[in-house]
Protein backbone atom coordinates (compact mmCIF):
# COMPACT_ATOMS: atom_id res chain seq x y z
CA UNK A 1 0.00 0.00 0.00
CA UNK A 2 1.10 3.68 -0.53
CA UNK A 3 1.36 4.24 3.41
CA UNK A 4 5.54 3.80 3.64
CA UNK A 5 6.42 5.79 0.62
CA UNK A 6 3.88 8.42 2.10
CA UNK A 7 5.18 8.73 5.63
CA UNK A 8 8.93 8.24 4.26
CA UNK A 9 8.12 11.66 2.39
CA UNK A 10 6.63 13.52 5.77
CA UNK A 11 10.07 12.78 7.22
CA UNK A 12 12.19 14.08 5.51
CA UNK A 13 9.81 16.99 5.01
CA UNK A 14 9.82 17.54 8.93
CA UNK A 15 13.70 16.94 8.67
CA UNK A 16 13.36 14.14 11.47
CA UNK A 17 12.27 16.80 13.90
CA UNK A 18 9.18 16.56 16.06
CA UNK A 19 6.29 18.05 13.40
CA UNK A 20 4.40 21.40 14.61
CA UNK A 21 1.03 20.87 15.92
CA UNK A 22 -2.22 22.03 14.25
CA UNK A 23 -5.54 21.79 16.37
CA UNK A 24 -8.92 21.97 15.71
CA UNK A 25 -12.06 21.10 16.23
CA UNK A 26 -15.21 19.46 13.96
CA UNK A 27 -19.26 17.63 14.66
CA UNK A 28 -20.96 15.95 12.02
CA UNK A 29 -21.30 18.82 10.06
CA UNK A 30 -17.83 19.64 9.50
CA UNK A 31 -16.60 16.44 8.17
CA UNK A 32 -15.82 17.19 4.77
CA UNK A 33 -14.35 20.54 5.31
CA UNK A 34 -11.98 19.37 7.74
CA UNK A 35 -10.52 17.10 4.68
CA UNK A 36 -10.16 19.87 2.85
CA UNK A 37 -8.29 21.95 5.42
CA UNK A 38 -6.10 19.39 6.81
CA UNK A 39 -4.97 19.14 2.99
CA UNK A 40 -3.95 22.78 2.17
CA UNK A 41 -2.19 22.86 5.58
CA UNK A 42 -0.25 19.52 5.15
CA UNK A 43 0.68 20.27 1.29
CA UNK A 44 1.53 23.94 1.77
CA UNK A 45 3.79 23.54 4.95
CA UNK A 46 7.22 24.12 4.92
CA UNK A 47 8.14 21.90 8.00
CA UNK A 48 5.58 19.29 8.64
CA UNK A 49 2.64 19.60 11.34
CA UNK A 50 0.84 17.07 13.30
CA UNK A 51 -3.11 17.35 13.36
CA UNK A 52 -5.09 17.25 16.44
CA UNK A 53 -8.75 17.60 15.92
CA UNK A 54 -11.09 17.48 18.87
CA UNK A 55 -14.93 16.82 19.08
CA UNK A 56 -17.50 17.33 22.15
CA UNK A 57 -19.09 14.22 23.12
CA UNK A 58 -21.99 13.11 21.05
CA UNK A 59 -21.41 15.84 18.40
CA UNK A 60 -19.46 13.52 15.68
CA UNK A 61 -20.94 9.84 14.95
CA UNK A 62 -18.23 7.08 15.36
CA UNK A 63 -18.86 6.19 11.43
CA UNK A 64 -17.73 9.62 10.55
CA UNK A 65 -14.63 9.56 12.79
CA UNK A 66 -13.69 6.54 11.32
CA UNK A 67 -14.63 7.10 7.70
CA UNK A 68 -11.87 10.73 8.30
CA UNK A 69 -9.49 8.39 10.02
CA UNK A 70 -9.49 6.28 6.76
CA UNK A 71 -8.87 9.42 4.34
CA UNK A 72 -6.79 11.13 6.44
CA UNK A 73 -4.21 7.58 6.90
CA UNK A 74 -4.28 7.20 2.94
CA UNK A 75 -3.52 10.45 2.60
CA UNK A 76 -0.06 10.41 4.66
CA UNK A 77 -1.72 13.48 7.03
CA UNK A 78 -0.43 12.44 10.88
CA UNK A 79 -3.71 12.90 13.34
CA UNK A 80 -5.24 11.86 16.45
CA UNK A 81 -8.90 12.69 17.40
CA UNK A 82 -9.69 13.83 21.23
CA UNK A 83 -12.86 13.44 22.77
CA UNK A 84 -13.81 16.60 24.44
CA UNK A 85 -16.34 16.28 27.65
CA UNK A 86 -19.48 18.37 26.27
CA UNK A 87 -20.78 21.17 28.81
CA UNK A 88 -24.00 23.19 28.83
CA UNK A 89 -22.04 26.48 28.67
CA UNK A 90 -20.80 25.88 25.07
CA UNK A 91 -24.31 26.87 23.34
CA UNK A 92 -25.11 27.85 19.94
CA UNK A 93 -25.79 30.73 18.38
CA UNK A 94 -27.01 31.30 15.33
CA UNK A 95 -24.45 29.27 12.47
CA UNK A 96 -22.09 29.00 15.35
CA UNK A 97 -22.45 25.66 16.92
CA UNK A 98 -20.70 24.40 20.75
CA UNK A 99 -17.39 23.42 19.00
CA UNK A 100 -16.40 26.35 18.94
CA UNK A 101 -15.91 26.55 22.85
CA UNK A 102 -13.67 23.08 21.66
CA UNK A 103 -10.25 25.54 21.92
CA UNK A 104 -10.44 26.37 25.47
CA UNK A 105 -10.37 23.03 26.36
CA UNK A 106 -7.93 22.02 24.15
CA UNK A 107 -5.76 24.85 24.55
CA UNK A 108 -5.49 22.98 28.57
CA UNK A 109 -4.99 19.63 27.07
CA UNK A 110 -2.14 20.97 25.33
CA UNK A 111 0.27 23.54 27.16
CA UNK A 112 2.99 23.52 24.58
CA UNK A 113 3.78 25.27 21.53
CA UNK A 114 0.84 25.04 18.81
CA UNK A 115 -1.52 26.95 16.52
CA UNK A 116 -5.51 26.58 16.30
CA UNK A 117 -7.16 26.85 12.86
CA UNK A 118 -11.17 26.93 12.59
CA UNK A 119 -12.04 24.28 9.52
CA UNK A 120 -13.54 26.85 7.56
CA UNK A 121 -10.25 27.84 6.11
CA UNK A 122 -7.85 27.46 3.61
CA UNK A 123 -4.33 27.81 3.97
CA UNK A 124 -0.89 28.72 1.50
CA UNK A 125 2.04 28.26 1.42
CA UNK A 126 3.84 30.47 4.36
CA UNK A 127 1.13 30.01 6.74
CA UNK A 128 3.22 28.01 9.50
CA UNK A 129 5.85 30.74 9.48
CA UNK A 130 3.27 32.10 12.07
CA UNK A 131 5.34 29.37 14.28
CA UNK A 132 8.16 31.58 14.32
CA UNK A 133 6.28 34.08 16.63
CA UNK A 134 4.52 31.00 18.77
CA UNK A 135 8.10 29.70 20.12
CA UNK A 136 9.77 32.73 20.39
CA UNK A 137 7.13 34.97 22.02
CA UNK A 138 8.20 38.60 23.74
CA UNK A 139 8.05 38.23 27.39
CA UNK A 140 4.29 38.89 28.79
CA UNK A 141 3.12 37.27 25.08
CA UNK A 142 0.51 34.71 25.97
CA UNK A 143 -1.32 34.39 22.64
CA UNK A 144 -0.82 35.05 19.29
CA UNK A 145 -3.27 36.35 16.87
CA UNK A 146 -3.61 38.03 13.59
CA UNK A 147 -4.35 41.79 12.74
CA UNK A 148 -7.32 42.94 12.59
CA UNK A 149 -7.12 46.29 10.93
CA UNK A 150 -9.44 49.57 12.68
CA UNK A 151 -10.28 48.46 15.90
CA UNK A 152 -13.33 50.58 18.50
CA UNK A 153 -11.87 52.37 20.73
CA UNK A 154 -14.38 51.76 23.22
CA UNK A 155 -12.58 49.56 26.37
CA UNK A 156 -15.65 47.25 27.22
CA UNK A 157 -15.25 44.21 24.88
CA UNK A 158 -18.81 43.10 25.72
CA UNK A 159 -20.82 46.28 24.54
CA UNK A 160 -18.51 45.52 21.28
CA UNK A 161 -19.75 44.22 17.83
CA UNK A 162 -17.92 41.42 17.21
CA UNK A 163 -16.27 42.60 13.97
CA UNK A 164 -14.57 45.14 16.38
CA UNK A 165 -12.95 43.06 18.64
CA UNK A 166 -9.64 43.20 19.13
CA UNK A 167 -8.84 39.81 17.69
CA UNK A 168 -10.93 36.83 15.81
CA UNK A 169 -10.46 33.54 17.71
CA UNK A 170 -9.94 31.35 14.68
CA UNK A 171 -6.30 31.31 14.68
CA UNK A 172 -4.53 31.12 17.98
CA UNK A 173 -1.19 30.41 18.26
CA UNK A 174 -0.02 29.67 21.64
CA UNK A 175 3.04 29.73 23.36
CA UNK A 176 4.03 26.79 25.61
CA UNK A 177 3.00 27.98 29.22
CA UNK A 178 -0.08 27.96 31.11
CA UNK A 179 -3.54 29.28 29.92
CA UNK A 180 -5.46 31.79 31.56
CA UNK A 181 -8.67 30.40 33.42
CA UNK A 182 -11.99 30.63 31.63
CA UNK A 183 -14.44 28.48 33.19
CA UNK A 184 -14.82 30.73 35.90
CA UNK A 185 -14.81 33.86 33.45
CA UNK A 186 -17.79 32.35 31.54
CA UNK A 187 -19.57 31.62 34.64
CA UNK A 188 -19.81 35.32 35.27
CA UNK A 189 -20.36 36.81 31.66
CA UNK A 190 -23.81 37.76 30.33
CA UNK A 191 -24.50 36.41 27.19
CA UNK A 192 -23.79 38.22 24.33
CA UNK A 193 -23.14 37.73 20.34
CA UNK A 194 -20.15 35.12 19.22
CA UNK A 195 -19.91 34.49 23.21
CA UNK A 196 -16.24 32.66 22.61
CA UNK A 197 -14.80 35.38 21.22
CA UNK A 198 -15.97 37.74 23.13
CA UNK A 199 -14.26 35.66 25.89
CA UNK A 200 -11.26 35.12 24.50
CA UNK A 201 -10.62 39.35 23.66
CA UNK A 202 -11.62 39.69 27.38
CA UNK A 203 -8.87 37.12 28.62
CA UNK A 204 -6.47 38.02 26.47
CA UNK A 205 -6.68 41.14 25.00
CA UNK A 206 -3.20 42.61 27.03
CA UNK A 207 -1.47 39.91 26.16
CA UNK A 208 -1.20 39.28 22.95
CA UNK A 209 0.94 39.34 20.13
CA UNK A 210 -0.05 40.21 16.32
CA UNK A 211 0.99 38.68 13.28
CA UNK A 212 -0.04 40.49 9.62
CA UNK A 213 -4.26 40.00 8.73
CA UNK A 214 -3.04 37.43 5.85
CA UNK A 215 -2.50 34.79 8.62
CA UNK A 216 -6.27 35.38 9.35
CA UNK A 217 -7.75 37.08 6.39
CA UNK A 218 -11.40 37.13 6.92
CA UNK A 219 -13.61 37.28 4.02
CA UNK A 220 -16.39 39.67 5.33
CA UNK A 221 -13.27 42.19 5.61
CA UNK A 222 -11.88 41.92 1.68
CA UNK A 223 -13.94 44.60 0.88
CA UNK A 224 -12.88 46.80 3.49
CA UNK A 225 -8.83 45.75 2.46
CA UNK A 226 -7.74 47.93 -0.83
CA UNK A 227 -5.62 45.11 -2.27
CA UNK A 228 -4.04 41.91 -1.10
CA UNK A 229 -0.37 41.99 -2.12
CA UNK A 230 -0.44 38.33 -1.81
CA UNK A 231 -2.48 35.08 -1.85
CA UNK A 232 -3.50 35.18 2.67
CA UNK A 233 -1.65 33.10 4.70
CA UNK A 234 -4.90 31.46 5.58
CA UNK A 235 -8.62 32.59 4.37
CA UNK A 236 -10.98 32.36 6.61
CA UNK A 237 -14.65 31.60 5.57
CA UNK A 238 -16.31 33.59 8.06
CA UNK A 239 -20.16 33.64 8.05
CA UNK A 240 -23.41 31.60 8.10
CA UNK A 241 -22.28 30.23 4.33
CA UNK A 242 -19.45 28.44 2.76
CA UNK A 243 -18.07 27.06 -0.18
CA UNK A 244 -19.25 23.82 -0.09
CA UNK A 245 -22.14 24.36 0.11
CA UNK A 246 -22.34 26.25 -3.32
CA UNK A 247 -23.54 23.22 -5.84
CA UNK A 248 -20.66 22.46 -8.34
CA UNK A 249 -23.11 23.00 -11.15
CA UNK A 250 -22.50 27.43 -10.05
CA UNK A 251 -18.93 27.23 -8.79
CA UNK A 252 -17.50 27.77 -12.60
CA UNK A 253 -18.06 31.58 -12.84
CA UNK A 254 -16.62 31.78 -9.43
CA UNK A 255 -13.26 29.72 -10.76
CA UNK A 256 -13.40 31.99 -13.75
CA UNK A 257 -13.36 35.71 -11.90
CA UNK A 258 -10.98 34.24 -9.13
CA UNK A 259 -13.54 34.78 -6.24
CA UNK A 260 -12.29 34.16 -2.79
CA UNK A 261 -14.14 30.95 -2.52
CA UNK A 262 -12.14 29.51 -5.83
CA UNK A 263 -9.26 29.11 -3.26
CA UNK A 264 -10.85 26.43 -1.58
CA UNK A 265 -12.54 24.74 -4.15
CA UNK A 266 -8.82 24.36 -5.97
CA UNK A 267 -7.96 22.91 -2.33
CA UNK A 268 -11.10 20.45 -2.63
CA UNK A 269 -9.99 19.69 -6.40
CA UNK A 270 -6.41 18.34 -5.73
CA UNK A 271 -7.63 17.08 -2.36
CA UNK A 272 -10.00 14.83 -4.72
CA UNK A 273 -7.00 13.88 -6.93
CA UNK A 274 -5.02 12.41 -4.17
CA UNK A 275 -7.77 9.98 -3.58
CA UNK A 276 -8.02 6.60 -6.25
CA UNK A 277 -11.50 6.83 -7.87
CA UNK A 278 -12.88 3.53 -5.66
CA UNK A 279 -12.34 5.77 -2.17
CA UNK A 280 -13.90 9.04 -3.96
CA UNK A 281 -16.84 6.57 -4.42
CA UNK A 282 -17.46 5.25 -1.59
CA UNK A 283 -15.97 7.46 1.46
CA UNK A 284 -15.42 10.62 -0.01
CA UNK A 285 -18.55 11.55 -2.65
CA UNK A 286 -21.22 10.31 0.46
CA UNK A 287 -19.36 13.47 2.89
CA UNK A 288 -19.31 15.94 0.21
CA UNK A 289 -22.81 15.52 -0.76
CA UNK A 290 -23.95 16.23 3.13
CA UNK A 291 -22.14 18.95 3.07
CA UNK A 292 -23.93 20.65 0.19
CA UNK A 293 -27.10 20.22 2.58
CA UNK A 294 -25.28 21.42 5.45
CA UNK A 295 -25.76 24.11 7.68
CA UNK A 296 -29.12 25.90 8.92
CA UNK A 297 -30.34 28.32 6.32
CA UNK A 298 -32.93 30.95 7.40
CA UNK A 299 -33.58 34.91 6.53
CA UNK A 300 -31.72 36.57 9.38
CA UNK A 301 -29.60 38.72 8.18
CA UNK A 302 -26.51 37.05 9.27
CA UNK A 303 -27.99 33.77 7.66
CA UNK A 304 -29.68 34.85 4.01
CA UNK A 305 -26.25 33.73 2.11
CA UNK A 306 -26.74 30.19 3.15
CA UNK A 307 -30.85 30.56 3.06
CA UNK A 308 -30.09 31.24 -1.07
CA UNK A 309 -26.98 28.68 -1.44
CA UNK A 310 -30.14 25.94 0.14
CA UNK A 311 -32.64 27.69 -2.66
CA UNK A 312 -29.76 26.94 -5.35
CA UNK A 313 -29.40 23.44 -4.26
CA UNK A 314 -33.03 22.85 -4.32
CA UNK A 315 -33.85 24.31 -7.45
CA UNK A 316 -31.03 22.49 -9.27
CA UNK A 317 -30.13 23.43 -13.01
CA UNK A 318 -33.18 25.85 -12.63
CA UNK A 319 -31.43 27.69 -10.16
CA UNK A 320 -29.42 29.32 -13.51
CA UNK A 321 -32.34 31.45 -13.73
CA UNK A 322 -32.16 32.74 -9.80
CA UNK A 323 -28.48 33.62 -11.00
CA UNK A 324 -29.56 35.31 -13.91
CA UNK A 325 -31.97 37.68 -11.83
CA UNK A 326 -29.54 38.35 -9.12
CA UNK A 327 -27.20 39.95 -11.84
CA UNK A 328 -28.16 43.33 -11.78
CA UNK A 329 -27.59 43.17 -8.24
CA UNK A 330 -24.09 42.45 -7.90
CA UNK A 331 -22.77 45.19 -6.86
CA UNK A 332 -24.84 44.97 -3.55
CA UNK A 333 -23.32 41.26 -2.82
CA UNK A 334 -20.31 41.12 -1.22
CA UNK A 335 -17.30 40.71 -3.09
CA UNK A 336 -16.04 38.45 0.05
CA UNK A 337 -18.87 36.50 0.79
CA UNK A 338 -20.58 34.92 -1.80
CA UNK A 339 -19.87 34.00 -5.94
CA UNK A 340 -23.01 35.69 -6.91
CA UNK A 341 -20.93 39.05 -6.67
CA UNK A 342 -19.26 37.42 -9.80
CA UNK A 343 -22.42 36.55 -11.67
Amino acid sequence: MEMAPRAAMMAKKSGGTSPRIVVGAIDDNMVYPLLVWAWSLHHTSETGCRFVIGQLAGTLSDHNRSTLGQLLDFMGIEHEFRALPFDNRFITQGHISPTTFAKFVLADMIPTEHVWIDVDTVASTGWDSIFSAIEKPAPGIELIVAERGVVSATSSRIATSPSNLAFNAGVLGWPAGPRRAWSRALDSMEQVQTQEQHLFNDLYAGAVSTVPESFNTLTYRIDTLKELPQLPHILHFAGAHKPWQLPKRFRKRCHSHGCPWSLWFNAERDMQASLPQHLRASLLQPLQRAAVRSGQGGWAREQRGLGLLSVLQKMGPFGWLLVIAAKPFRALIPRGTHPLHYS
